[in-house]
């Protein structure tokens, strides 16, 4: 697995590239700032020292201000790249495409946390130097963004590699057809360093690309006016693309998926099986966003992408065009995470407590049941004592401890053995106070009704039943009846979405290969679990 291999670089700060006057001024804020916290209850001189680094700041902005302009190529000062300055990055796309060592510090790429946006304007405009070589920015995840971090990468590798990354696309001929918002392309770029695993089975040839399936919902929703933010309680319909970042395969199992400008989760669906059920002729010609269209039977399709997953999809010409340079290029669909053939039961979180906002105390009682139950029964039971140590045959990828005790449960008895249990119990403590409970839940795959979204691309029905109605939904992990609390992670409001899960014939035969848990194409559920 891909979160087992990593690669380490370094990362750096934007004071790692200053020119020598701005180290010079840097030094003296440092040594200011030593000086303060050694005389903080000194209030007359804490006073002072802070007029005195006021103005070192303002000189060091000005002058960073001053440098901006001067088109400046900086370099990075090698001397302050110590061990503390590695950082461990999993294996990708990125890491393959440059031939990166697992295990081992490269150069090729840095991660530069950014304090001073000057510094940063030159290294987008004009890159910066390290041991003679250029470095240039590279891309900036949703998360990099957010904390003011960003990718940089050897100017003669990524020219190398280019190509790869972005499946035969640039910046310029992104720009010829009408440009991208600046972040969602450093998004999709940043697919590439994503940690994934290659997915040799995948056959680009037996892929297309089609529409999305969305329909009108009809139900209660707090509806905010756009121009007076008034929030008002009303019944209406309400459009809903079902199928927003899922796409249907016959691989078996079920994965989420990242490629050159592709991103999103592929569902086992036995779909060949549904053509020849129910289309007359046992085949069905499906139309690509392109306009291209395809006998899925005779052209023997195996994956059915959907626009949603495709994000340039706009900058090709047809899908032919894209699978000519993945082929080309050598570029790789990858698969971040499998639906495992064992899920563990999984732990609610504080956030999800703290949306519960009339309980009472029976009801809390209740709920700390199981977790106080796991708690005390560490050392006094021995299936539960393995389980918590990740002793199971279900644990994939097994410590030499795990092993030990697999081969040999008496080491429980063992002095370190000992001391490793009540480090565990201490832990599991410390988690259920921070509301870290045991339930009897799994950290399941969502996906919609398939069967609805095949009648939608394949019988033509704009508005199709499916297999389950409002309030309903199905997986084969409960029973049938059962009512299940749907809940997102993170939180994001107050998604307790209290739904029924069917299980009969139907449902059994087209949703029952997976352990996904399949929603309504009639039910607002995925408004609220977004």
């Amino acid at each position: 697995m891909a979160l087992s291999k990593q690669i380490y670089l370094y990362s750096i700060d934007t004071d790692f590239l200053y020119t020598p006057e701005e180290r010079n001024i840097h030094n003296k804020l440092s040594r200011l700032y030593i000086i303060r916290k050694k005389y903080a209850a000194n209030q007359y001189c804490k006073q002072f020292l802070n007029k005195i680094i006021k103005k070192y700041k303002q000189e060091l902005s000005d002058l960073l201000d001053a440098n901006t302009n001067k088109d400046l190529v900086r370099q990075l000062d090698p001397t302050l790249l110590t061990d503390k300055r590695v950082i461990g990055l999993f294996d990708s796309s990125l890491t393959r495409a440059l031939n990166l060592s697992i295990n081992q510090v490269t150069t090729e790429l840095f991660v530069l946390n950014v304090y001073f946006f000057q510094i940063l304007h030159d290294v987008i405009k004009n890159g910066f130097l390290y041991n003679g070589e250029k470095y240039v920015f590279f891309t900036a995840s949703a998360g990099q963004i957010r904390t003011k971090k960003c990718v940089c990468i050897k100017e003669s590798s990524y020219e190398r590699i280019r190509n790869t990354l972005m499946c035969g696309l640039s910046v310029e001929k992104i720009n010829a057809a009408g440009g991208i918002n600046p972040n969602k392309y450093l998004s999709y770029l940043a697919l590439s360093n994503s940690a994934t695993d290659v997915w040799d089975g995948f056959d680009i040839d037996k892929a297309i690309v089609v529409d999305d399936f969305e329909t009108n919902v009809f139900g209660t929703v707090d509806f905010i006016d756009d121009s007076t933010y008034e929030i008002t309680r009303q019944q209406m319909n309400v459009p809903v693309p079902h199928m927003d970042g899922a796409g249907i395969m016959l691989d078996n199992p079920t994965r989420m998926i990242r490629g050159p400008w592709l991103k999103g989760l592929l569902i086992y669906f036995s779909f060949d099986k549904f053509i020849k059920e129910k289309c007359s002729d046992g085949d069905c010609v499906v139309t690509d966003i392109w306009g291209q269209s395809y006998h899925i039977i005779a052209d023997g399709i195996k994956y059915i992408l959907t626009k949603s997953q495709m994000k340039l999809w706009k900058y090709y010409s047809s899908w032919a065009e894209y699978k000519e340079y993945f082929k080309k290029y050598h570029c790789e669909i990858c698969y971040c995470n499998i639906e495992e053939e064992h899920i563990p039961k999984s732990r609610i979180n504080y956030q999800m407590l703290q949306t519960l906002t009339d309980m009472s105390n029976d009801e809390i009682d209740r709920l700390i049941k199981p977790t106080v139950k796991e708690i005390e029964s560490i050392g006094n039971d021995y299936k539960s004592t393995m389980r918590i140590l990740g002793a199971t045959d279900f644990n994939q990828a097994p410590s030499y401890f795990q092993q030990a005790l697999q081969i040999y449960p008496e080491l429980f008895k063992d002095k370190y053995c000992r001391s490793v249990l009540k480090d565990t119990k201490k832990s599991l403590v410390k988690k259920a106070k921070s509301g870290k409970l045991k339930v009897n839940g799994e950290y399941l795959f969502i996906s919609p009704d398939l069967y609805a979204f095949c009648e939608w691309l394949f019988l033509g029905i704009k508005n199709p039943q499916g297999l389950l109605q409002n309030g309903e939904v199905y997986t084969k992990q409960f029973g049938n009846n059962s009512e299940l609390a749907c809940l997102r992670s993170p939180h994001l409001y107050k998604e307790w979405a209290i739904r029924r899960n069917v299980k009969n014939d139907k449902t059994e035969k087209w949703f029952g290969n997976t352990k996904c848990l399949y929603t309504s194409c009639h039910d607002l559920i995925s408004k609220i679990l977004q």
